[in-house]
């Protein structure tokens, strides 16, 4: 745990001169946010120069990158001097936000270590397999575990910054997979509190005792609704109904379920992913998003530019132009999310900012377009190995039951609703007031507090979110019951952190204000709800820990745990394979469903398998009618015929087609495969790993063939 916090502490010094010269506004000088930064540049230049075959994935070659960036930065440091004067009257609330940071961490890890394995409910089988291949890998893009002699058709690059940050710490991917979930969950806490702390300042814009109160509140809400935050859905269930058989996962399939639908939705927030120990691109992606909405936020805050170079080249929107790029090659449905949420936060800034009606549009178009340009930039080699099957958008015939909405994402939109009909009531009551004085609503809006604006923005984008898949969806594999569960989920999932960010702000603005008591009282129960829902993270980490019960810390014994409980003859023969055969050697294993224990060999071990799950292979790489591609069917036929025939000659002929070194026989094998010719195949090679005495549920054979 020290070596990734001190590893993320250095990352952060390196990047911290450029970060906060662009990030001037906040009062920790973006301090939080340059950790990220200082992870995702590096991470970028190493994956394009491995993927090029100049340099390999290496730690080594890590820092080398790493001290060319820290030497720029030092000239940064050195030429913009006069820029960091006011820096000492910032190391407290730098301090503050380390020290809230190592806590949090250390905390996550304490609660990572009550539930460290990895299993095969969720997706933690490919996750794990997923970091396990690319710590064993030179060059990208890395091969696919479960489509031998092919590479990873999928955006993976959250699963390779892991690896990074694994190879710079000097841990193995044992230890990495449970502390990068401690430490996302760590930076939902902190990153968003940076956020509150800066949004609440610039709001009211004092200096006082009272001042720091409220950013600290505000600050501290929107920290603690990202983080362990839920819905009503909670509210409801676990409080006012006091469901027995309530259980945290529940949210996940409420639309759709109880009463059922043949329109399976999917709803989590960051909360659930906090302890569901999947560390899913979406997940890891989440720091990446509140890094650019803490950019957008700077960039809505920003003075005019000092010079005609800073306005066209603008390093706020150079650097939100990378973020976007590596945001899509973490999880690509946030490239048209977040173009279009910084397209509306630039567009709406820069109509404030230029007076001409000509050099607001331009500059919107300009701001955008080198976005974009960045983003194409940044991911270009990403793509050229990236197969998106799923791109049909289609309209939708069916409907979320509207309760259901109002249970999930009322509160929040009603929270939207009351900032955007006290604004146009305040609009209307002065332009009541001052009739000689004609102003009109775009007069209004740049005249209202910035803070307020780009709240109203990202809350407005947060419910377009949640509308859009009532009446779009995009097509994929699943079917008719599931044809929007994926388009529910991505949207609302990005949601919810933007609700986060705007109910904690708007409530406690509006508890902070100057307004009717009739009005503070409708707040505060609005308030008491809201607040309810934090139950949700700490219900689910409570029932997910067993109470916080803690058995060993050694993460990286227990996340192995899983199988050595559940297989414990696989497990032994991963641990012989880990010290006795290449990583490149393709093993051969028994392929089948996604979320069931098959596969196991070519995840813990990274050595690539024929096929493996495959309904996920069938997603990633989905003929344009979405049927499943002909190589998959193929690698299934052949498998099954490979265990089962008795023909030598029909066996070579597998082997020599998947170029196979060797062939496992185990408990999964034996018992999914009917007629397994288990001496057939003993006899294709020498047998390199036997385990057929005091065996705990089948032999274990490791063929090596010939």
């Amino acid at each position: 745990m020290i070596k990734y916090w001190g590893t993320l502490l250095i990352l952060g010094i390196t990047t911290f001169p450029m970060t906060s010269l662009i990030m001037n506004k906040f009062d920790d000088k973006g301090w939080a946010f340059s950790k990220i930064i200082g992870l995702a540049i590096p991470a970028v230049i190493l994956w394009n120069l491995s993927y090029l075959k100049i340099l390999k994935f290496t730690q080594t070659n890590a820092y080398i990158i790493i001290a060319a960036i820290a030497i720029i930065n030092l000239i940064i440091l050195i030429a913009k001097r006069d820029k960091f004067k006011d820096i000492k009257q910032k190391w407290s609330n730098i301090a503050v936000i380390e020290l809230l940071f190592l806590l949090l961490f250390m905390v996550w890890v304490y609660i990572r270590g009550c539930v460290p394995e990895v299993n095969s409910t969720t997706e933690q089988f490919m996750n794990y397999g997923f970091i396990n291949k690319l710590m064993n890998s030179e060059y990208l893009p890395i091969d696919d575990i479960w489509l031998s002699g092919h590479s990873i058709n999928y955006y993976y690059f959250g699963h390779y910054v892991s690896a990074f940050l694994s190879k710079i710490s000097f841990t193995g991917v044992e230890e990495t997979y449970n502390l990068i979930m401690a430490l996302i969950s760590a930076f939902l806490f902190v990153l968003p509190y940076s956020i509150g702390k800066n949004l609440a300042k610039n709001l009211i814009k004092k200096d006082d005792r009272s001042t720091n109160t409220v950013s600290i509140l505000m600050a501290v809400f929107i920290a603690v609704a990202v983080s362990v935050g839920g819905t009503l859905h909670y509210t409801i269930h676990r409080m006012i109904l006091n469901d027995p058989n309530y259980f945290y996962a529940d949210m996940y399939h409420y639309i759709g379920t109880n009463p059922d639908t043949k329109d399976i939705g999917i709803t989590i927030t960051p909360a659930y992913m906090n302890i569901e120990g999947d560390l899913h691109a979406h997940y890891i992606e989440t720091i990446f998003a509140i890094t650019s909405l803490a950019l957008l936020l700077q960039y809505m805050l920003s003075d005019d530019e000092k010079s005609k170079l800073h306005k066209y080249l603008n390093p706020n929107i150079l650097l939100l132009g990378i973020m976007l790029g590596v945001q899509t090659m973490t999880n690509y449905w946030d490239f048209p999310i977040y173009l279009v949420i910084m397209s509306g936060v630039i567009a709406v800034k820069n109509f404030i900012k230029y007076k001409k009606p000509k050099q607001k549009i331009l500059m919107t178009l300009l701001n955008i377009a080198q976005i974009f340009l960045l983003q194409v930039i940044t991911t270009f080699l990403f793509s050229k190995s990236l197969y998106m099957s799923a791109t049909q958008v289609r309209f939708t015939d069916t409907r979320t039951q509207f309760y259901k909405l109002l249970v999930l994402w009322g509160l929040p939109t009603l929270c939207i609703l009351i900032e955007i009909f006290a604004q146009l009531y305040k609009y209307f009551k002065e332009k009541k007031s001052n009739k000689k004085v004609k102003k009109s609503i775009f007069k209004y809006i740049g005249e209202m507090n910035l803070t307020d604006i780009y709240v109203l923005v990202i809350g407005i984008c947060a419910i377009g979110l949640i509308i859009m898949p009532e009446i779009i969806y995009l097509k994929d594999i699943y079917i008719e019951e599931y044809k929007r569960a994926n388009t529910i989920f991505k949207l609302t999932y990005s949601a919810s952190v933007l609700f986060s960010i705007t109910t904690s702000y708007i409530l406690i603005k509006y508890l902070y204000k100057d307004v009717k008591i009739w009005n503070r009282i409708i707040i505060c129960v609005i308030l008491f709800f809201y607040v309810t829902t934090f139950g949700y993270g700490l219900n689910a980490i409570n029932y997910a820990t067993g109470n916080f019960k803690l058995e060993s810390y050694d993460l990286k014994a227990n996340v192995e745990k899983y199988i050595e409980k559940n297989m414990p003859d696989d497990y032994k023969a991963i641990q012989w394979i880990k010290q006795n055969i290449d990583r490149e050697a393709v093993i051969l294993e028994a392929t089948g469903e996604s979320y069931k224990d098959n596969d196991r060999i070519s995840v813990f071990t990274a050595n690539p398998t024929v096929l493996g799950w495959y309904v996920h292979e069938w997603c990633w790489r989905a003929k344009p009618d979405y049927s499943a591609p002909d190589v998959i069917n193929e690698r299934w036929s052949d498998i099954y015929d490979l265990y089962q025939t008795t023909s030598k000659e029909q066996i070579e002929k597998y082997i020599e087609k998947y170029n196979i070194s060797y062939i496992y026989i185990g408990n999964v094998e034996i018992q999914k495969i009917e007629n397994i010719n288990i001496d057939t195949l003993l006899s294709m090679g020498e047998i390199v790993y036997e385990q057929s005495e005091n065996y705990t549920l089948t032999p274990v054979y490791i063929v090596k063939v010939k």
